[in-house]
């Protein structure tokens, strides 16, 4: 096994504001460690040989100190907890379910449903053994707990309804799996029975649970383990009979007549319609943030919207390898003073096993004074790549290379990106910023991308050089916008985006919108931005999901069929363009190709001329080529770039100031927009792929300046910070500081009347 030095932490928010507090929980395997808050100032990951990643202000706190170390578990694997289900009947107990089961041979036990006592000597569970054969566990005096298994393993991704039915009376358990669609090569109907060796012990304290036996961990492990027997599939139409159900009634049920039992009382998940016809029973709680709302048994293929048809998706889809939250306790926490400057903030943690820096910003509270410029701190996108894990891929995003990268293969339970797949292959929809992230931290790199920062660490490129240059400014969150709207932004004069914004919910896109009409100006120095739709749920606000649907443009995974709408709010996911929101409408320009290669400098165009522009090439010779430098793959322009595209939204009186050439065949045209797929090999003579630099005003008076590029950043301190890219960055930040600020709602609806 991989090992790394046992010393994690992580925030209880990306974000606080000034006067409130935000808490800390760590894991050390030392004896002690010290914890020092610190202002982040900037630097980012640097070419070899050109000093550290970070540099930082001390700050004085409260909760500077030594602590106590403790290493404290993970636990992933969904399930649902079921209160108030009827326990057995004088005669006996029937558990039965539809079951989707994904990894059916999955070298360990796994329980689909559960109601026993903690000691494991009473009670009653369906489950699948560790070669995929469905398998009945019950309880009995004076003898051990006893077994019965079916001979035929179940199918992967196949319907089946799965029962057992125990007698008290004779003292058998029965067990029935029916396939719900005839196949050819697989049996309709197998059952199996057993006769207790004592009396039945059906009875148990434990809560009905669904998804897993217990809360316990499936393995002993320091670090990280899976809950106990947890299942990988689908479960729907969960039920408990207090009696004993026959065979023939079994069949009767599988073949849909609802009347053969009609005491039957089904499982009541949250988010699942319930069917007038059936009588219902117990508050299912979900934990560790299952896919709810997926296909059932009984989907007909018809209706590929949830909404539309919510009996048809009451099937709850569980994995080993879900979490939505460490569940660590709080080791130390901050009050942090009213008076603090915003910005990038963490906490350095420091013992015998080494050193970790748990990052978070800090954003003016309601009267705290502000800035007039502010950086929107793409947090959902660093969730949405946090602990980056593919296995046929090179290491992504990691703090440490090749070893973290192994780490998280052999640790998945610690959740891995919205990127990788579950252990039984299907895509990770929801990911938690709550829990131990391994990359996302100030000095990861990506090797692919020239061993540079990217994402959290990229960004640090900005900070640093707003630090050197002395330019004031706050930070504030996507989940900040998200709750809070243009209401938020209204006080800034300027607002810059991080380099990688690519996942937003609607409220954030309102949010902007709203900001700019009002007369808000906005610089998008990223690329690959405002691209992918997610969803926060608001129950668990730590969670983001992402619906990638049949089409998502990239080679990742892919949703499967009525799984494209999001289960917290029933919208459409994906891309943002499939709704009609392009980001070239808000931005100017939109993502059109990514790679590996070098990165290029930009090419100034006559738009650059027009005297709406003369204050961004202040100082900017005509014939000079924009950013053909820097830490990351060697330009300005790289990694992901945007272009302009009228024909998609860009705003009609749009500037397109400058623009890249020279790409190499690592960037070939998206898959979104390559119709012939021949070309996709000859990027070079593909004019779409480019990075664009544009500028628009829009009619309230405020503007939008685009670079269309992920590595625009990390040109900023090349030659000592004394560089054209710097300089536009500066002319631009300058220009619009001049502008008054946006209009609240409150005064557009004055100036209106």
């Amino acid at each position: 096994m991989s090992e790394l030095p046992v010393l994690f932490g992580y925030p209880s928010s990306w974000s606080v504001r000034t006067g409130d507090s935000i808490q800390f929980m760590v894991s050390s395997d030392a004896d002690r460690y010290t914890a020092q808050m610190i202002r982040v100032t900037g630097r980012g990951p640097q070419p070899e040989g050109q000093g550290g990643p970070l540099t930082y202000e001390p700050v004085d706190s409260e909760c500077n100190g030594t602590y106590p170390g403790a290493i404290h578990q993970t636990l992933s694997g969904s399930y649902a907890i079921v209160e108030g289900t009827p326990g057995p009947g004088r005669d006996g107990l029937t558990l039965a379910a539809w079951i989707y089961p994904t990894l059916p041979a999955a070298g360990r036990r796994q329980s689909i449903l559960s109601r026993r006592d903690l000691d494991g000597r009473s009670g009653l569970a369906l489950e699948i053994t560790e070669d995929g054969r469905l398998s009945a566990w019950y309880g009995q005096a004076g003898a051990a707990p006893g077994e019965v298994a079916s001979t035929i393993p179940l199918a992967e991704r196949r319907w089946y309804f799965v029962a057992v039915s125990a007698d008290t009376r004779s003292g058998t358990v029965s067990l029935a799996q029916h396939l719900a669609t005839p196949e050819a090569g697989l049996p309709d109907t197998v059952t199996a029975s057993a006769t207790a060796s004592g009396t039945l012990l059906l009875d148990a304290p434990g809560l009905l649970m669904a998804g897993a036996a217990g809360t316990g961990p499936e393995r002993p492990d320091p670090i990280s383990s899976v809950a106990r027997r947890s299942y990988n599939g689908k479960i729907d139409g969960a039920s408990v009979t207090s009696r004993p159900v026959s065979a023939e009634d079994l069949a009767a049920l599988a073949a849909g007549d609802r009347q053969s039992v009609a005491d039957q009382q089904h499982v009541a998940f949250p988010r699942a319609a319930r069917d007038d016809g059936r009588v219902y029973t117990g508050t299912a709680r979900l934990v560790n943030s299952p896919m709810e709302r997926m296909t059932g048994h009984n989907w007909t293929g018809r209706i590929l919207d949830w909404r539309l048809a919510p009996r048809e998706y009451g099937a709850v889809w569980f994995h080993d390898d879900d979490l939505d939250d460490g569940r660590w306790p709080v080791a130390f926490e901050w009050q942090v003073p009213g008076d603090l400057r915003s910005g990038m903030y963490a906490a350095l943690l420091t013992s015998s096993a080494g050193e970790e820096v748990v990052p978070f910003y800090v954003r003016p509270g309601a009267n705290a004074p502000r800035a007039d410029l502010a950086v929107l701190v793409p947090t959902f996108s660093y969730t949405a790549y946090s602990n980056f894990y593919m296995s046929e891929r090179p290491p992504w995003g990691t703090a440490q290379g090749h070893e973290v990268r192994k780490f998280l293969g052999e640790h998945r339970e610690f959740g891995l990106a919205l990127y990788c797949a579950h252990r039984d292959g299907s895509g990770i929809s929801h990911v938690s910023w709550r829990r131990p992230i391994l990359d996302q931290r100030p000095e990861s790199r990506v090797p692919t991308r020239g061993n540079a920062g990217r994402e959290l660490s990229g960004d640090l490129y900005l900070f640093d050089w707003l630090e050197h240059e002395g330019i004031a400014y706050d930070t504030v969150t996507d989940a900040d916008l998200h709750y809070e709207g243009a209401d938020l932004l209204d006080s800034y004069s300027c607002v810059i985006s991080g380099g990688h914004p690519e996942y937003s919910t609607e409220a954030m896109l309102d949010g902007l919108a709203e900001y700019m009409q009002r007369g808000g100006n906005f610089m998008y120095l990223g690329g690959n931005g405002f691209y992918f739709v997610v969803t926060v749920d608001e129950d668990n606000p730590q969670v983001i999901e992402l619906r990638r649907g049949r089409g998502h443009g990239q080679n990742i995974w892919t949703g499967g069929p009525g799984e494209n709408h999001h289960t917290y709010s029933g919208e459409p996911g994906n891309r943002w363009s499939e709704r009609g929101r392009d980001p070239q409408k808000l931005f100017g320009v939109g993502f059109c190709a990514q790679g590996g290669g070098p990165a290029t400098g930009y090419v100034r165009l006559a738009d650059s001329e027009d005297p709406r522009a003369a204050f961004i090439f202040e100082g900017i010779g005509r014939d000079e080529t924009i950013g053909d430098f820097g830490i990351k793959q060697g330009g300005a322009a790289g990694d992901e770039v945007d272009r302009a595209d009228f024909s998609r939204g860009t705003p009609a009186g749009t500037l397109v100031l400058a623009t890249s050439t020279g790409f190499d065949d690592s960037y070939p045209l998206l898959w979104d927009e390559d119709d012939a797929l021949e070309d996709r090999r000859a990027a070079l003579r593909t004019p779409e792929v480019r990075a664009d630099m544009t500028y628009f005003e829009n009619p309230a008076g405020g503007s939008c300046f685009s670079v269309g590029s992920i590595d625009w950043s990390a040109s900023l301190s090349h030659a000592d910070y004394s560089n054209n890219v710097s300089r536009i960055t500066k002319n631009v930040i300058e220009g619009f500081r001049r502008r008054p600020a946006p209009m609240t709602t409150d005064a557009s609806r004055k100036a209106g009347d």
